[in-house]
């Protein structure tokens, strides 16, 4: 098993959703892996992929893709531990740990009964199952496991 660095833990919301996995994290590997593949087509290959479509239709929807792509790799989110966080602002979970003093939610006395968390119905399974395992497993043995799971089932 990898030694969990402070990083990995601290981008682990309280809810179990591995934010550097979001593509709205700032420090995930989706706006790593957007900066690096704008950087390769520069900022003129809109020209080129014009001349392109002529053999690659696909190339007709190179403004849409470039616009998508500068997107991700910019998002505005720093996970939700931070104060700088933009995902789900109906979410509650970040606010209530910190004012618990815990770092996940499988700690506090309340869990799974919560019903406080201002999750929506389709995460609330995932937020559940995910405090589950922390709690069972262990933490590092969680971040470990999040990396074989899909981030969007």
């Amino acid at each position: 098993m990898q030694k969990t660095t402070a990083t990995s833990r601290k981008l682990i919301a309280p809810c179990g959703l591995d934010c550097s996995r979001c593509v709205g994290c700032s420090a995930g590997k989706t706006a790593e892996n957007a900066a690096q593949i704008a950087e390769i087509l520069g900022p003129n290959f809109q020209n080129y992929a014009q001349r392109l479509a002529a053999f690659n239709p696909a190339m007709k929807n190179y403004p849409q893709f470039r616009e998508l792509l500068d997107s991700l790799s910019s998002p505005s989110c720093d996970g939700c531990r931070s104060e700088k966080r933009t995902c789900l602002p109906q979410c509650n979970v970040a606010d209530c740990v910190k004012s618990m003093e815990i770092e996940f939610c499988y700690e506090c006395a309340e869990f799974p009964e919560c019903g406080k968390t201002g999750l929506p119905e389709v995460l609330l399974g995932r937020w559940q199952q995910n405090n589950e395992i922390m709690k069972d497993r262990g933490v590092d043995a969680y971040i470990e496991l999040q990396s074989t799971r899909p981030r969007y089932p």
